[in-house]
C-alpha cells in the first residue's frame, strides 16, 4: 500500500501550499486498499485512486491529487527519514567534532578522517585498475546468452563452473530474492551491465545489483566469529567498487510512455481528446531512467578502513557510470530526465549499423532500384538522414506513409510520399507521392519496434498492390526490436502473415527481446541479427 501522509506536527516549512487548506490524500494501489488502523487514526483520506496499469506500464494519477500531495510528501515517512538521519549527523559530530574522535567511539578503532563527503554524484572518469583489466560482463537470465557472446567479443575472462558464478540469483521459501555477487571479480574493474527490461520481475534485483556494484562493503575476516555482525559499528570492514559502470538496455520497454497527456473518463472509458482531462500519465520511461542513474550510497559509519580499489574515500569517489540505449523510440525526453544525477546517456542507433550490412548484401538492388519505405512520417524524421548517408538513395526513393491515432484508433492512408527537402513560400516543406513500382525492384521497410506488425504487414500490401507484377517485388521488413506483445502467439500470428505474402517478403529483427526472436529462428524468411558485434564497438 502507498499513502502519502501528512504528520501534524511536522514543521510547517516542510509543507506544500495547498497542504493548509487541503485535506491529505491517501494513493492506493490496486489489490492493497486495506489501510493500516495506524494511518486511519492520523489522517482522514478524502480520495483514493486506484492504479490502471496496460502493457505499457501506464499509470494515471488526478492532477488535483498529486498538487494536493505535495505538502504531505513531509509525513511520517519523511519524519522517520529525517530523524534517522539526524541521528546518523548527530554522531558524525560527535566523532569528528573539531577533528577528534568522540572518547565513546575510540575503542571501535574507525579511522576518524571518513566524514561521508562526496565528490558530487560520481566521478567523470574510471577508476585507474580499469585502464589495464578487462571488462567483466554482466546479465540477468534472459540476456545471459548475449552476455556469453559479448564476453568472447570483448575478451572478457571466462571462469570455469567449479570456481562459481560471478553473479548468483536465488530465492528464499518466501521469493523474496537472495544475490550474491564475487566482489574481488568486480571491484575496481570496468563492469558491462546488460540490463532486462522485458521480464519487469528481475527490476528491482538488477536495480539492486547496480547500486551494489557502486560501493560495497567488505567486512573484515575476523567479524566472521559474530556472525558478520558487528563489522559496521565497529569500522572493521574495506570498502570497494566498480571503476566503470555501463549500463547497456539493448531494449527499454517503457519507451512509449515518455510524456504525460491529460485524459479524462467518459462512460466508463479513458480518453485523451479533453483539453480539460483531470488525470495524467505517469511517464515511466523517465522514471526508470532516473532509477538506473540513481549514485550508490556512502559507506556506513563510522567508515571503513581502507579502499579496496585505490581510490578515495574522503571525498568519496564514486564510478562513473553510463546508460547506453539501443534503438530507443524518444531519445530527448529520456535525456533530460536524468541531466540533474550525473550520468553519462548515450542513444545508439541500430539502423545505420544494420543499412551498412544490407548495403553489403551480394543481392543489393543498387541504387536504381531500392526504395525505403517508413510505415509514418515520424519514422522517417528519424532515420532519413541515416538512409541518405548510408545507402545514397534519391529524394524520391526515400517514401513514408501518412498515419493519424484518434484515442485508441489509427487510421492510414493508401499512399506513399516523399520529401525533397525544400521548402515553398509558406515554409512547408515541398514533395509528391510515389505512383507505381516495377518488378526487379526493392522495398526496404523500417521501423524501431513492432508489436503485432499490423501496419508493417499493411506497407507491404501497399506496396505490392503499386506493382503490376507483385510477386517480381522484393520487399524487406526490418524493425530493431520485435515486441509482438511479449506473447509466443502473436510471434506465430506475424509468421503466418510473413508466410502468406510469399517467399519474396523476408523480415529481420536483432536479437534485443529473446523472448520472441527465438521463436524466428529457423523460419526460412526471417533473419535474427546478433547485436553483439554492435554493442562491442560502442563499449569497447
Amino acid at each position: 500500500m502507498l499513502v502519502l501522509m501528512y504528520d501534524v506536527g511536522a514543521n510547517d516549512r516542510q509543507r506544500g501550499v495547498c497542504d493548509h487548506w487541503r485535506r491529505p490524500v491517501g494513493l492506493l494501489l490496486e489489490g492493497l486498499e486495506k489501510r493500516h488502523p495506524a494511518t486511519e487514526e492520523r489522517m482522514q483520506v478524502t480520495a483514493g485512486s486506484s492504479a490502471s496499469c496496460g502493457s505499457s506500464t501506464g499509470i494515471k494519477v488526478h492532477a488535483c491529487t498529486v498538487a494536493a500531495a505535495a505538502g504531505a510528501a513531509a509525513g511520517t515517512a519523511g519524519v522517520i527519514a529525517y530523524a534517522a538521519i539526524k541521528a546518523a549527523t548527530d554522531r558524525q559530530q560527535s566523532v569528528y567534532s573539531n577533528g577528534e574522535v568522540s572518547p565513546a567511539l575510540q575503542a571501535t578503532g574507525a579511522p576518524h578522517e571518513f566524514d561521508r563527503t562526496t565528490a558530487g554524484n560520481r566521478a567523470s572518469k574510471q577508476g585507474v585498475v580499469a585502464s589495464w583489466t578487462r571488462p567483466v560482463v554482466i546479465a540477468s537470465k534472459g540476456l545471459e546468452e548475449l552476455a556469453a557472446t559479448l564476453r568472447k567479443r570483448l575478451g572478457s575472462e571466462e571462469f570455469p563452473e567449479a570456481a562459481g558464478p560471478t553473479l548468483s540469483v536465488e530465492y528464499f521459501t518466501s521469493k523474496d530474492p537472495n544475490m550474491k555477487f564475487n566482489w574481488q571479480r568486480v571491484v575496481g574493474r570496468k563492469i558491462i551491465f546488460l540490463f532486462d527490461t522485458v521480464d519487469q520481475s528481475k527490476l528491482f534485483e538488477q536495480l539492486s545489483l547496480l547500486q551494489a556494484l557502486q560501493g560495497f562493503a567488505v567486512p573484515d575476516g575476523g567479524d566472521k566469529e559474530s556472525k558478520w555482525k558487528t563489522y559496521v559499528d565497529q569500522g572493521k570492514y574495506s570498502w570497494g567498487r566498480a571503476s566503470h559502470i555501463t549500463v547497456v538496455l539493448p531494449w527499454y520497454r517503457p519507451c512509449q510512455m515518455e510524456r504525460t497527456s491529460r485524459w479524462s473518463l467518459s462512460d466508463g472509458k479513458w480518453t485523451n481528446g479533453d483539453p480539460q482531462g483531470q488525470w495524467l500519465d505517469v511517464p515511466t520511461a523517465q522514471y526508470l531512467a532516473r532509477l538506473l542513474s540513481t549514485p550508490g550510497s556512502v559507506p556506513p559509519l563510522p567508515g571503513p578502513h581502507e579502499s579496496l580499489d585505490g581510490m578515495p574515500l574522503n571525498p568519496l569517489w564514486r564510478p562513473p557510470l553510463e546508460l547506453l540505449f539501443v534503438e530507443l523510440h524518444e531519445e530527448r525526453p529520456i535525456s533530460h530526465s536524468v541531466s540533474d544525477l550525473g550520468a553519462t546517456i548515450r542513444m545508439e542507433r541500430f539502423v545505420p549499423y544494420f543499412l551498412d550490412k544490407f548495403k553489403a548484401r551480394k543481392e543489393y538492388a543498387g541504387t536504381a532500384k531500392t526504395f525505403v519505405l517508413f510505415p509514418d512520417h515520424g519514422a522517417y524524421v528519424r532515420y532519413v538522414d541515416s538512409v541518405v548517408n548510408r545507402l545514397k538513395l534519391d529524394a524520391d526513393h526515400i517514401l513514408y506513409i501518412k498515419k493519424s491515432r484518434v484515442g485508441e484508433k489509427t487510421e492510414i492512408e493508401q499512399n506513399l510520399f516523399y520529401e525533397t527537402g525544400e521548402e515553398d513560400a509558406e515554409g512547408n516543406k515541398k514533395g509528391g507521392q510515389k505512383k507505381a513500382f516495377n518488378a526487379g525492384d526493392d522495398v526496404l521497410i523500417i521501423d524501431d519496434f513492432t508489436n503485432s506488425g499490423g501496419t508493417l504487414f499493411g506497407a507491404v500490401n501497399l506496396a505490392k498492390g503499386m506493382c503490376p507484377d507483385s510477386s517480381g517485388l522484393r520487399v524487406t521488413i526490418f524493425v530493431s526490436h520485435l515486441v509482438a506483445a511479449y506473447d509466443p502467439g502473436v510471434v506465430e500470428n506475424l509468421k503466418k502473415k510473413l508466410h502468406a505474402l510469399g517467399s519474396q517478403t523476408r523480415f529481420v529483427t536483432t536479437n534485443t527481446i529473446p523472448v520472441t526472436t527465438d521463436l524466428l529462428k529457423n523460419d526460412p524468411q526471417c533473419q535474427v541479427v546478433d547485436v553483439s558485434d554492435f554493442i562491442a564497438e560502442l563499449v569497447h
